[in-house]
């Protein structure tokens, strides 16, 4: 016996050291619940009393969310009592909304950020009253002037209907600075929120700043001269650079007046657009950690929403330790179904919460506002938590097994017409590896080393040539390879669009696992050819297989099935929350359950053991630690045990240590 106790101590005392490993991982991002915001504009309470900006506070409250994003610059004016701008002509009395929305919200424990309209300085057609306005700084003037010399008209359509500041002055910089540090040394707010911090003209060259002081800077940096239309380029990337020095020392402000306040943004939704047209280089503003949170904003239409994917892709590439909870306009559609669509996208792929756009859309729209705040709030409370994969139960149903032919995957890789950057490739069924019974499909792609998409249709990706099925249950297939960096998804038709499940990393260690979706649960799914992301049926077929890499790879498909009434996860020994997988998660209902008394047999309070004595026990342990890592880890974030985990912990190690002497 004191042989096995000693393995059981090195492995429990190695897994509590990783139980520490994940609460470290997740004090950094956290599930994708726990951040949820909402953007409050100027326009949504303004003209109501602190009483209705309290109202405000308490609807956010109700739907759960932490963190109000609470307009208080729009064009150069102030919403709360500023030393360096007027207060708002929009406002009557005296009353201070940004005071008022930080009491109320702190009351229900939530944050508070002040969004800054950061370079417009007007836009309406009447002049503001105040002549200490931004919008008549003439020394030196923050305006705009074109090649020639006329100043930039707030009504000027290419405007985007605000007059804007010029963000190359340094005497610009310094005065957001001073708004800045203003509201962080005066406000308890928990952050600071940028919007507009970008150009907000076109690429014209004549409507670049062509003031002679915009001129003599640009020279000074670069030796060029701003007035010669062939510099274009160079100045629209010393216009970017000197956006970025802005944010950069917006940063530094911050961090010099409070490091605790937090620094985010709304940004343009695809990052090389928000780079090309807006000269907002965001990636750069993350990787150098210039921001705490970002919040791109993914404005779709439901036409336009199979660009979501590809857009929160790029986001999620850059290297950065910001946060990134991506925004939904809900003013863009009535649909409930799209926003959860675009919430299960940003989900599935990583990002650490969302942000809805905005308060009114879902408090003052009627029945519509009713529907989609439920959806969304119902969405975003189901990703709380890991879901557990339910036992097999049900008929696995065999869709292509690979035994005596290919089935319907019978086409070259090269077959479809989206494919991109593949070269050339081959599918052939083998009798050299099988998961199930004598053969697979074995595939090979020669690809393009900065990245390619094969779509591995099924059924000539006919719905006629497919098997139909219900659209409940589980469904999915096994694959081996030792090919690192590959993705997989499934493609469905439901069956009048189309629907692929959400993406999952393949494992490159030469063994069969298995990748399965719940066809009932929005976190599986995201939208591609006119889906919104939810698989509504009532009956589907398989389209075909995503498979994403880079450069050259082999792996092999077998088993494609479907179960309409539970999982395809094979029961697996010691797997006591039935997610497929033997893991931290059983092991914390054994650790919780240590040295207690439970029903005799009941395996989910860890009765594991064949001889179901109710007792959680060493032998119940034992059937833990004999199957540990078996299985498919779930497409979940990281399962995060509960801190009474580590007390119990130790006491488990004591008891173990002593029964070594008998």
């Amino acid at each position: 016996m004191s042989g096995r106790c000693v393995v059981i101590v090195g492995l429990l005392a190695g897994v509590c050291l990783w139980l520490s490993a994940d609460i470290a991982r997740a004090d950094n991002g956290g599930d994708f619940a726990d951040f949820r915001a909402l953007w409050v504009s100027r326009y949504e309470y303004s003209t109501i009393s602190p009483a209705g900006v309290q109202q405000v506070v308490a609807n956010a409250a109700s739907m759960g969310i932490t963190d109000l994003i609470f307009q208080v610059r729009g064009s150069g004016d102030a919403y709360y009592d500023s030393n360096f701008e007027p207060r708002s002509e929009r406002l009557s009395g005296t009353w201070d909304p940004l005071q008022t929305a930080i009491d109320a919200a702190h009351s229900y424990g939530m944050n508070v950020h002040a969004w800054m309209n950061v370079v417009p300085i007007w836009n309406r057609t009447d002049l503001p009253e105040d002549p200490s306005h931004i919008f008549y700084n003439t020394d030196p003037s923050f305006r705009l002037y074109d090649i020639n010399g006329i100043v930039e008209d707030p009504a000027d359509p290419d405007s985007g209907g605000y007059a804007a500041a010029n963000p190359i002055l340094p005497e610009f910089h310094t005065h957001i600075n001073n708004v800045v540090q203003d509201i962080v040394s005066n406000y308890d707010v928990d952050g600071i929120h940028l919007d507009y911090i970008r150009w907000l003209g076109t690429d014209n060259f004549d409507t670049l700043p062509h003031d002679a002081y915009s001129h003599q800077l640009f020279n000074q940096a670069t030796g060029l001269d701003a007035s010669n239309a062939a510099n274009k380029n160079a100045y629209m990337d010393y216009i970017r650079n000197r956006i970025t020095d802005l944010v950069a020392s917006i940063d530094s402000t911050m961090n010099a007046t409070d490091p605790s306040v937090k620094l985010s943004a709304a940004v343009w939704r695809d990052v090389d657009t928000g780079y090309n047209d807006r000269l907002q280089d965001y990636a750069n503003w993350l990787e150098n950690d210039y921001l705490d949170i970002v919040m791109p904003m993914m404005y779709l239409s439901e036409e336009n929403n199979m660009l979501y994917p590809i857009s929160m892709d790029k986001l999620m590439a850059i290297e950065t330790n910001a946060l990134i909870a991506p925004g939904i306009g809900l003013p863009r559609y009535d649909n409930p179904d799209v926003a959860v669509s675009q919430l299960s996208s940003a989900h599935v792929r990583g990002a650490n919460g969302s942000t809805v756009y905005s308060y009114t859309s879902l408090f003052e729209n009627g029945q519509v506002g009713v529907d989609m705040r439920n959806a969304i709030v119902n969405f975003i409370d189901s990703t709380a938590q890991p879901a557990a994969i339910p036992p097999v139960g049900g008929t696995i149903v065999s869709l292509v097994d690979f035994e005596t032919d290919e089935g319907t995957f019978d086409k070259s890789p090269t077959f479809a017409g989206t494919n991109y950057g593949i070269i050339s490739g081959t599918a052939d069924r083998v009798t050299s590896e099988a998961h199930d019974g004598i053969a697979s499909q074995r595939i090979n792609i020669i690809g393009d080393e900065d990245g390619w998409e094969l779509r591995h249709v099924s059924g000539s990706a006919n719905p006629a040539y497919n098997v139909v099925i219900d659209a409940e249950g589980w469904i999915g297939f096994w694959l081996m390879t030792e090919t690192p960096g590959l993705t997989v998804q499934i493609g469905l038709d439901d069956p009048s669009s189309a629907d692929r499940g959400s993406p999952m990393e393949v494992i490159a260690d030469g063994q069969w696992h298995l990748y399965q979706w719940d066809l009932e649960n929005p976190a599986h799914w995201e939208g591609w050819s006119s889906g919104t992301g939810l698989i509504d049926g009532p009956t589907l077929t398989i389209d075909s297989i995503f498979f994403m890499g880079a450069g050259n790879a082999t792996f092999y498909l077998d088993a494609v099935a479907y179960n309409n009434d539970g999982s395809l996860t094979p029961a697996i020994p010691g797997d006591i929350n039935g997610d497929g997988f033997v893991g931290l998660a059983d092991l914390d209902v054994i650790l919780t359950n240590w040295n207690q008394t439970v029903p005799v047999g009941d395996k989910s309070q860890g009765d594991i053991a064949g001889i179901g004595d109710g007792f959680v026990g060493l032998s119940d342990l034992d059937v833990v630690l004999n199957n540990w890592n078996l299985g498919t880890p779930p497409n979940d974030s990281a399962y995060i045990p509960e801190p009474g985990v580590f007390a119990i912990c130790l006491p488990v190690l004591t008891v173990i240590s002593l029964r070594r002497g008998k």
